[in-house]
């Protein structure tokens, strides 16, 4: 952002005295134009980001955390720049839909458009797989606990047993084959869940064999694409869509950082408050002008400045520690890969060249 001085030095050749003050030194509320104009549209943005985040409607009645409703793994529309934030889709009456006996609630899609090439969505999933396992393909059997407030953290986007996401996996997986390994575990998964328990003794010694045992059918693994495609890649989407970023690796941006910290504006490390914060900082968005090369350098920025001192609780260590994931993206900027061409060497500390996007 500009500084004071910067928009206070005088002009040469007038006698030292300040220049007269044009259109951008005029005051609103104390601010001058040039200052009050990127704050105002910061806070615009702010408000149409929540609306195309996940925002799940709740139920004081609800017997389970919402479910996404599923998409495929492999198509997801982008949205056409210009359109206007998705709503919430509910029943009739205006709350939860109902399944069952399982409260659903059917997240935001965003407006009909070009769809994100197979190719492309897959090569975004292997980097997340880079970023989560150090491998060049989705680790669909992975389950560990790091004893970092998540619990369990399973698959190939790491879906938390105290967040509620990895409920949601074999939610769907059970919707989908009902006679499976995990389907005993749900009122466990969901009371953790409900809870956000980091406890993982009370799904027993069995659960980590029966998940990777489940790991070995492509429907499970379809499942986990689905859920966090549905979670964390829409909602990336949807705020692509409104700041114009157009490129595969802008989009992979605002993808990890929805996947790792959070893609509602309730996060307080979220995707939402850090787009706010970026916004302020660039002074505007590539819809109003800034390259998205800018753009992205500062919100990366941003973003480091969240993961070295997050305001989310137990993540100080874990995230400092993953800061390489923002400098893998940032050198991807910086060599022009925009397109996340393959073969494609991810930096930083990882090291590593994806050849073959597969999911």
């Amino acid at each position: 952002m500009r500084s004071t001085t910067e928009r206070t030095r005088v002009q040469p050749g007038n006698g030292g005295e300040p220049r007269s003050k044009g259109f951008w030194d005029a005051e609103i509320g104390g601010l001058p134009l040039r200052t009050a104009v990127p704050v105002a549209l910061a806070l615009v943005t702010s408000v149409g980001i929540a609306f195309a985040t996940l925002m799940p409607a709740s139920s004081p009645d609800a017997a389970a955390p919402p479910v996404v409703v599923p998409t495929g793994p492999s198509q997801i529309t982008l949205p056409p720049a210009g359109s206007p934030p998705p709503a919430a889709s509910t029943s009739p009456t205006g709350g939860p839909t109902s399944t069952g006996g399982a409260t659903t609630t059917t997240t935001p899609k965003p407006p009909a458009g070009p769809t994100l090439p197979a190719q492309v969505v897959a090569m975004l999933d292997d980097i997340t797989s880079v970023f989560e396992q150090s491998k060049t393909t989705p680790q669909y059997a992975s389950i560990v606990n790091d004893h970092d407030g998540c619990g369990f953290k399973a698959g190939w986007a790491s879906f938390c047993t105290s967040r509620g996401d990895l409920f949601t996996v074999v939610v769907q997986y059970t919707d989908a084959v009902p006679d499976n390994p995990l389907r005993r575990y749900l009122p466990t998964l969901q009371k953790l869940g409900e809870t956000h328990s980091e406890d993982t003794v009370s799904l027993g010694d069995s659960f980590v064999n029966d998940w990777r045992t489940a790991a070995a059918d492509r429907r499970f693994d379809e499942a986990q694409l689905r859920v966090a495609h549905q979670l964390f890649l829409t909602p990336a989407l949807a705020i692509a869509n409104q700041l114009n970023i157009r490129s595969n690796l802008g989009i992979e941006d605002l993808f990890d950082t929805a996947l790792m910290m959070g893609a509602s504006s309730s996060d307080c490390d979220g995707l939402p408050k850090l787009i706010t914060e970026s916004i302020i900082e660039a002074s505007g968005t590539p819809a109003s002008g800034i390259t998205e090369q800018v753009f992205l350098a500062y919100f990366n920025q941003v973003r480091l400045k969240h993961m070295r001192n997050p305001c989310t609780t137990g993540r100080q260590k874990v995230w400092s520690d993953a800061v390489d994931r923002v400098q893998a993206l940032q050198q991807l900027a910086d060599k022009n890969c925009w397109n996340l061409t393959a073969p494609l060497e991810i930096g930083a500390d990882f090291k590593v060249t994806i050849r073959t996007p597969t999911d």
